[in-house]
């Protein structure tokens, strides 16, 4: 028995010992959230227009289109809260900034991940990798997520095993200047008008969302307050969406929307809202699908488009 319990003991030594190497060895391998991470670390001192949010400017904000200083550090899937503790820790840091874009559309009031996703894999996924490489656990103390093994899909294994027949860069899915690259036009699914479609129902009737609500109204009010205290501009952007999205979206879902930017204009009346949703200059080649813009044609249209707006008011 006693040989029996030794033999337990130490394959659970190796195995620990094993789980803990893969775990650190990941580190080494570089992967956006790190490399946007450590991008703004190595020239916040230098970066004018710092672009935060999620997919829907990650996809398509091509900061090489919008001169010297910008980067796009908006992450797939990303909530608010996340902008928020990066927008928190880094903009006393950046003497040279001018502003600050964000995505806000129908819905985003409702949108979180606390509440009605804190069980989605996904979710655990961004979780993780915003513990393990950006250092923001989405509630304090919530470390027990750090490891990837136990919680992320994000490919660990590819990633680490690529690592070793790959260029490090090419483990990174962003260019340089932090715009997502796997959204391409020639990416696109044959059935792209149909992906991601909205969803019809009420998000007022849901608990969780209300919830979100709650949280939500909490987190864009600290951001503007933030860009307010600091003198930097907040724009938000309404983006673009096809007509097979459209569709199903219905008015009052607008009207929740302006009443939300209205709210966030009273406590900063500086902040800047401009809604693409029904822009006719956006067309079929320019989206990855019914809510995305791509990284090829739409990124080309909409990214001069802001930098007009920022250069207006320069």
């Amino acid at each position: 028995m006693k040989q029996f319990l030794k033999k337990i003991i130490v394959f659970s030594v190796i195995v620990m010992v094993i789980f803990v190497g893969y775990e650190l060895l990941l580190l080494l391998v570089p992967n956006e959230y790190s490399y946007k991470k450590g991008y703004i670390d190595k020239h916040k001192d230098e970066l004018r227009i710092l672009v935060l949010g999620n997919s829907h400017l990650a996809d398509c904000i091509d900061c090489s289109l919008l001169g010297e200083g910008a980067f796009n550090a908006a992450q797939p899937g990303r909530s608010v809260y996340y902008s928020l503790r990066l927008l928190k820790e880094y903009i006393g840091q950046m003497p040279k900034l001018e502003c600050v874009v964000m995505p806000f559309s129908y819905g985003y009031q409702y949108s979180g991940c606390l509440h009605e996703k804190k069980h989605d894999p996904k979710f655990n996924t961004y979780r993780c990798m915003y513990i393990k490489y950006m250092g923001y656990p989405y509630l304090d103390g919530e470390w027990w997520h750090w490891s990837e093994i136990l919680n992320s899909n994000y490919d660990h294994c590819g990633r680490l095993f690529g690592a070793l027949y790959k260029p490090l860069s090419d483990l990174i899915i962003c260019d340089s200047l932090g715009m997502e690259l796997d959204a391409s036009y020639d990416n696109r699914e044959d059935d792209w008008m149909l992906r991601q479609l909205p969803d019809t129902t009420h998000l007022a009737d849901s608990t969780e969302q209300r919830l979100n609500y709650q949280d939500n109204v909490k987190i864009y009010s600290e951001m503007v307050t933030l860009a307010r205290d600091h003198h930097k501009r907040l724009i938000f952007l309404a983006m673009p969406i096809y007509k097979t999205a459209r569709e199903r979206v219905r008015q009052y879902r607008f009207d929740e929307m302006n009443a939300f930017i209205s709210m966030l204009k009273r406590i900063n009346p500086d902040i800047e809202f401009y809604n693409f949703i029904d822009d006719p200059r956006f067309v079929e080649r320019d989206f990855y699908n019914s809510v995305h813009l791509n990284n090829t044609y739409g990124a080309q249209k909409i990214t001069p488009i802001l930098r007009e707006i920022i250069e207006r008011k320069r």
